[in-house]
């Protein structure tokens, strides 16, 4: 019996274990959340649990962000203070037979006036996020056109989507959680993990202008955390001269938490992103709109 399969039969035990890894992905430890999720998987050794350590940090990757970094540079009005962005599915989506469901960008970019983002640590920014009524900047978005889009997770968030134990209603009393539960509950942090990682491997390659924090979640998917990327980030120069070819996968162990990019040699960006950090349930939304939630609500697509 795997060893969470006992501690989630009570819900307590369930949630305490969530808090630990949502409190490491606020103070952005994703090596710490790695460790965790790979060591579980481990152990579990199902047939999702192979294809959820079969993906690696460089095989998801997020496009666009140069687009981003320029968009922001030439904006003509108030400076852009912060971003926001987050990840959802389609709420009307159709289970077709073989069809995967492509998690779609929210994105959002404000100026300092609603909130001053120069003086907010990540701290202070997640706690923006918790508030009842949203942050403060909730609804002060800039009319900006950015197209962002997250590659290498349809798999994972479709077997998700689509898997047969998504809730655990713990009726009786049970003295052990199903097996087939505690495999979608690492699933769902697995896929919020390699997604922030994602993020952070951006953050650290191009940064954005002025060091801008990113607060980066997801919308209606589990876990229902949220992680502040690039606060005082160096902006790298957007275009390489020279491409190499990416060296063979490392494995999590071998990464290496950065917040800045020292200018030592040109890489392509798939090469940087894979000396990024390991620096992370769903579908059903839940009745209480979650924070990400509340700020992306009136949002359109990113």
């Amino acid at each position: 019996m795997h060893d969470l399969q006992t501690l989630f039969a009570a819900e307590e035990g369930e949630r305490q274990w969530e808090d630990h890894l949502t409190a490491q992905f606020a103070v952005g430890d994703l090596g710490a959340v790695s460790d965790v999720l790979e060591e579980a998987l481990i152990a579990l050794d199902s047939e999702l649990a192979r294809e959820c350590l079969a993906l690696r940090p460089e095989t998801v990757e997020l496009t666009g962000w140069e687009e981003l970094v320029e968009a922001i540079t030439v904006h003509e009005g108030e400076p852009i203070g912060g971003v926001a962005l987050a990840i959802a599915n389609e709420a009307d989506r159709a289970f077709e037979k073989g069809q995967l469901h492509h998690p779609f960008m929210m994105l959002g970019l404000y100026c300092n006036e609603p909130f001053d983002f120069t003086r907010a640590d990540a701290a202070e920014l997640i706690t923006q996020t918790r508030s009842e009524e949203g942050p403060a900047w909730a609804g002060y978005d800039e009319d900006i056109e950015v197209y962002l889009d997250l590659e290498g997770l349809d798999r994972l968030n479709t077997k998700l989507l689509h898997h047969k134990q998504r809730h655990f209603f713990r009726d009786g009393n049970p003295t052990e959680a199903p097996a087939r539960y505690v495999e979608y509950v690492l699933g769902c942090w697995w896929r919020a993990l390699l997604y922030q990682q994602a993020v952070a491997a951006e953050c650290a390659i191009h940064g954005l202008p002025g060091g801008i924090p990113v607060i980066s979640g997801m919308v209606d998917m589990r876990p229902e955390i949220v992680m502040v990327h690039g606060i005082g980030a160096r902006t790298l120069e957007p275009k390489r001269e020279e491409e190499v070819k990416p060296a063979s996968p490392i494995l999590a162990a071998d990464f290496i938490q950065i917040r800045t990019v020292e200018e030592v040699k040109e890489f392509t960006g798939a090469d940087l992103r894979r000396k990024v950090v390991e620096t992370g349930q769903e579908d059903e939304p839940p009745v209480k709109k979650g924070f990400m939630a509340r700020l992306f609500g009136f949002r359109r697509r990113a």
